[in-house]
């Protein structure tokens, strides 16, 4: 009854708490707790805030029964990670709490008997060993603000034959144990240090410990840490020993420096014969222990050192490339018997699949005059290695026209890698005589991928072949290679699909059907086939619609299989509006799905189709796709530069382009009502209005209008819409950037397209000469006349370039002027323009690589990241338990990337908590990967990547440090508690 009461209380007493109150976790707890049924399982709890506060209904210890167990059945159940809350939540939730519960009964007891027994009571719940790896974290428990011991601390130190075999316990981490010794050390526990410090020192941790102990006093230390270090076995801590030890006895250590580096080879030697070469002695520059070793030793004895590793890398598990590269630094040539033996090295030891592995070992070697070990190479066509091939090919194609003898005896090859090296080096040879040879070969060769090869090496010769007459002859030479016998899948069978038509109308035959097929299927990736291309050219794009459609859908049907994804090309090039939304929607619904790949297929398809619409979503998809379904938006973003390159013109200019007009003439559109005259405009609120005869404007169509008429306006209203989403933040952009246009192109975008032009008005513009001065600012009017601030009309000369202008550059009554023109005119900008914050270059950043000025900051989670993604920045890197370590700024037309680094606790789904800001930095655009656990943004200024603040563009640092200051002034530490700031 009594306990009841003391649960009721306790229930009372958070009638505050809303997230506990509201908690279906928190009501079950409470339930289980009020039932006297001793059949009732413990409640497994999801959120362990719940638990909360729960050792306050714990009683005397002299006085615990059933209700105390089933109190502590819910603090100490087990974690997420079925751990103890111990290592579960080790500063969270109910073990936090127990332990101070523990502490406090400690501090509370009379003498160590009283502590003994509430130690036994917790050992019921949870092990020694957690308790203890707890307190020795936190420390304050062990001694006092005058580094007196407690109670606890007392008991632990004159009690040790209780804890300590838990102390010396290998399972016991390296830091808890070095936590130990820093504490002892401080606290002045020499004799308990003594007695227990030849047990601490380990192979694992003797690092930190006779680091501090060196430290301490390294005469009393020095020669139990000389014994401890000859007999280690591990080569990375054997090494940094001996650098702690030689620092501080030089003269005795200084002559052992040689035998020292023969024993830490001889020991990693040793362990690189079953495993990997992962020991790394960081520096300046991290690097193998068999590396620095090699650089050591080579100075020392060349032809010893040379003769042992020629040997020993045979044995080597995984040879490190680090190593590899050392060796042809220092050898050159002499060093090529060495280096071939990494030839031998499986592909399935190399160290975490290092898939670049052999490209960097290909590389190294080009660097040699490697023609007296050439046969090496040319012994990899019987390789089994399609990866080991390839780079062998490459390599031995930068013996030029001297290879070709070698190579066309392997093309002649009954072996299938064989001829496919053999043409793989012609094609790179790319000589005339390479090509002859090839082409000689093109039609002999039956089997695809070889054939695909010379076929991607004849391209430009292939690509002249396109006569009707030339492709029926080599639709007639697949038929003979028996490639065109049957339809490649029941459902592609030219029976059930609709017909293909030629440019002159007829249909097109069964073989040249199927040879459309068969070639496309040879494409990898979703592109068009060399010679499917040549067939494709002759054949009638608007015909052919209903095939695509059918095609379209009989896929999708059929399970959308990777290996015919080059259905999604066929359908997106033939296809008609309604092939295009389809495949748009499939995008979308793909990414939504989690079936990331084949919405890359079907934008990179859309792209191929090439109309603007078609374009227009592609561009749609590499912006929504930046941030979330990354991969999707790359696929967008590469296929929409591979059009504007086969155009010849930049994506932003074939952005430009793709903006529809909606068949508006310059401003308007001219359309008839029951013989009225009406005028269709867009006005500055992006909404379709009219105008009649007598110029009065009308908010809605006037009656009478055909219903044709009216969903045409309705689509184009919609799309509107789309546009805007899209253009807004690309023009803000563009102002970060300062793109510019020659004055024709201008003119042509932003006076006569719809929906541009209202863009022209609402903002203020800048004309430039050659050398990027500014000459004069001016404003579009109404009547598409452009204003200056003198209030003349403006003329423009050949050669000026026209920019928006950023307040940076602009004189304050400049800024002013205008910002009342567009006030009185009644016009809000379409993002921040005169008005944005600017940040001068600050000269304390001047030679800055990494900043940490703004480190610290903090916002909760929610405010943090949805403030950065407003802002344009993006996730960068997610790596343990989802946390996400950085957020980037691409500005890639400037070749900058702005990174900032995490150090709150953000993760992925989880953003109640609280976001802080780390280091900031500018690094080379492309030079920095994301993705999931990659640790690849800078950690040392020493990184060649990072760029120096004062070379970045005064609008990029603008940009940039605007956003840090927005940061700054709405830090939480400062605002403690108030209302979150406006995004």
């Amino acid at each position: 009854m009594k306990n009841l009461e003391k649960l009721e209380n306790f229930i009372d007493n958070l009638k505050n708490s809303a997230y506990v109150q509201a908690s279906v976790d928190f009501e079950k707890c409470v339930e289980y707790l009020r039932s006297d049924d001793p059949t009732i399982p413990v409640f497994t709890i999801q959120n362990y805030w719940v638990i909360t506060g729960l050792e306050q209904l714990l009683g005397d210890v002299d006085e615990w029964d059933e209700w105390e167990d089933k109190i502590m059945a819910l603090i100490t159940q087990p974690s997420y990670w079925n751990e103890p809350q111990a290592l579960g939540f080790s500063t969270y939730g109910g073990f936090r709490d127990f332990t101070d519960w523990v502490s406090e009964q400690i501090l509370q007891s009379k003498n160590n008997l009283e502590i003994t027994k509430v130690l036994q009571l917790a050992s019921r719940f949870i092990t020694d060993e957690a308790l203890l790896i707890y307190y020795v974290n936190t420390k304050t428990f062990f001694v006092d603000g005058n580094h007196n011991l407690t109670k606890w601390g007392h008991y632990l130190l004159l009690n040790n034959q209780h804890y300590n075999p838990i102390l010396l316990n290998t399972s016991v981490e390296a830091n808890e144990k070095t936590l130990l010794v820093m504490f002892l050390l401080s606290s002045k526990q020499e004799e308990f240090l003594a007695s227990i410090i030849d047990s601490l020192i380990v192979d694992d941790n003797i690092l930190n410990i006779t680091d501090l102990l060196l430290d301490e006093d390294s005469t009393k230390y020095e020669p139990l840490i000389f014994g401890k270090w000859q007999n280690l076995k591990n080569s990375y801590v054997f090494i940094k020993q001996y650098e702690f030890l030689a620092k501080k006895f030089p003269e005795k250590y200084n002559p052992l420096e040689l035998e020292t580096l023969q024993k830490t080879l001889s020991i990693e030697l040793n362990w690189c014969s079953t495993n990997y070469a992962n020991q790394y002695i960081y520096g300046p520059e991290p690097i193998t222990v068999l590396a620095h070793c090699f650089n050591f030793l080579i100075k020392k004895e060349t032809q010893e050192t040379k003769k042992l590793f020629q040997n020993e890398l045979r044995n080597i598990y995984s040879i490190p490339v680090d190593l590899l590269v050392a060796i042809a630094n220092e050898l050159k040539e002499e060093g090529l018997d060495i280096l071939i033996e990494a030839l031998h090295q499986d592909p399935n030891n190399l160290y975490w699949n290092d898939k670049d592995y052999f490209k960097k070992y290909f590389k190294i070697i080009e660097t040699l005059d490697f023609r007296s070990h050439q046969q090496y190479f040319w012994d990899l066509s019987k390789n089994k290695s399609k990866e080991l091939r390839r780079f062998g090919a490459g390599l031995l194609s930068k013996l030029g026209p001297d290879a070709i003898p070698n190579a066309s005896e392997l093309t002649k090859s009954k072996k299938l890698e064989a001829r496919q090296m053999g043409f793989l080096i012609l094609s790179l040879i790319n000589t005339d005589e390479s090509k002859a040879i090839l082409v000689d070969l093109l039609e002999q060769e039956k089997n695809d991928e070889a054939r695909d090869i010379i076929l991607e090496s004849l391209r430009h010769l292939v690509s002249q072949q396109n006569s009707l007459a030339e492709i029926n002859t080599k639709i007639a030479l697949a038929q003979k290679r028996g490639k065109l016998n049957t339809p490649l899948t029941p459902w592609l069978d030219e029976k059930i699909l609709p017909p293909l038509y030629f440019k002159d109308g007829s249909q097109l035959s069964v073989e040249a059907f199927r040879f459309l097929h068969y070639r496309m299927s040879r494409a990898k990736e979703i592109r068009i086939d060399l010679e499917a291309k040549l067939l494709i050219e002759h054949l009638d794009t608007n015909k052919n619609n209903e095939y695509a459609s059918s095609l379209l859908d009989t896929y999708f049907i059929n399970g959308a299989l990777a290996n015919f994804k080059f259905c999604l090309t066929l359908a997106s090039i033939f296809g008609d509006t309604t092939v295009i939304r389809q495949l748009r929607n499939k995008v979308q619904e793909f990414a939504d799905n989690n079936r990331g790949k084949m919405a890359e297929y079907v934008v990179k398809a859309l792209a191929l189709n090439g109309g603007t619409e078609a374009l227009r979503h592609v561009e749609f998809f590499s912006r929504k796709y930046k941030n979330k379904n990354k991969n999707v938006g790359a696929a967008a973003t590469e296929s929409f530069s591979l059009v504007a390159e086969e155009l010849g013109i930049s994506p932003y200019d074939l952005a430009d382009q793709i903006i529809p007009d909606f068949g508006f003439e310059g401003l308007f559109k001219t359309f008839e009502v029951d013989g009225h005259e009406y005028r269709a405009f867009v006005n500055q609120d992006f909404k379709i209005l009219f105008l009649n005869e007598d110029n009065k404007t009308l908010k809605a169509l006037p009656k009478g209008t055909p219903v044709a008429l009216q969903d045409e306006f309705k689509e184009i209203g919609k799309e509107i819409k789309d546009i805007v989403k899209s253009q807004t933040p690309r023009l803000e952009q563009y102002l970060i950037i300062q793109r510019q246009w020659d004055t024709e192109k201008w003119q042509s975008l932003f006076l006569n397209n719809p929906i541009m032009f209202v863009y022209a008005t609402r903002l203020i513009w800048g004309a430039f000469n050659e050398q990027k001065q500014l000459l004069f600012t001016f404003k579009v009017q109404e009547d598409q006349t452009c204003i200056n601030q003198e209030g003349d009309e403006v003329e423009f000369q050949e050669g000026q370039m026209i920019r928006m202008v950023h307040p940076l550059i602009l004189e304050t009554a400049t800024i002013n002027y205008w910002s009342e023109v567009l006030e009185d005119e009644g016009l809000s900008p379409a993002f921040l323009q005169l008005n944005r914050e600017v940040v001068n270059f600050d000269s304390a950043d001047k030679g800055t690589l990494i900043s940490s000025k703004f480190r610290g900051i903090e916002m909760s989670g929610y405010t943090f990241v949805s403030v950065l993604e407003k802002r344009g920045w993006f996730r960068g890197s997610v790596v343990d338990g989802g946390f996400i370590s950085n957020y980037y700024k691409d500005f890639a037309e400037e070749g900058i990337t702005a990174i900032i680094t995490q150090e709150g606790d953000v993760c992925v789904g989880y953003l109640d908590s609280i976001g802080g800001i780390g280091n900031l930095m500018f690094v080379k655009y492309g030079s920095v990967d994301f993705g999931s656990y990659t640790y690849d943004e800078p950690g040392h200024t020493n990184d060649p990547r990072l760029i120096p603040f004062e070379q970045i563009s005064p609008i990029i640092y603008s940009e940039v440090m605007a956003d840090m200051q927005y940061f700054k002034e709405n830090d939480s530490r400062v605002t403690n508690g108030n209302a979150e700031p406006s995004l």
